[in-house]
């Protein structure tokens, strides 16, 4: 008898809570040179409910769309507190490598490629997004 085994490649998942820790992560990925895809979205009260609404209408469009992203590239969750986020000169905002303007945002890392606000909420805008794979 003959012994098969089948490796199932995916996307490895990471969680970032706040800015340092996120750089931290994004660049230890970078050599790496598989695709890197960055979801930041508003962390969750008390309560567990999400102070960002269109968050909560993004995160389950997200999450389907992301078995089409390339074999063994990232996906990065991060989460940003409302207090930092309302500050304007946060680096999530000022950083070019980030430069957010809404939450949601899905992007690419390193690449022109992204998603803000309202877009991360359309199915076809997130899957077409993951699944490039240029």
């Amino acid at each position: 008898m003959r012994l098969t085994r089948t490796v199932f490649r995916m996307v490895v998942r990471h969680n970032a809570s706040g800015w340092d820790e996120f750089v931290k992560l994004a660049e230890s990925l970078e050599p790496k040179g598989e695709p890197v895809h960055v979801f930041f979205k508003g962390d969750k009260d008390e309560k567990g409910d999400s102070w960002c609404p269109y968050c909560v209408r993004a995160a389950p469009v997200v999450e389907e769309a992301l078995p089409l992203a390339p074999d063994n590239s990232h996906f990065i969750t991060v989460v940003i507190d409302r207090p930092f986020w309302k500050d304007l000169n946060n680096p999530f905002r000022k950083d070019p490598r980030t430069h957010l303007v809404f939450l949601p945002t899905l992007l690419r890392w390193k690449s022109p490629q992204r998603l803000d606000g309202e877009q991360v909420s359309n199915k076809d805008l997130v899957e077409m997004l993951l699944s490039d794979e240029d």
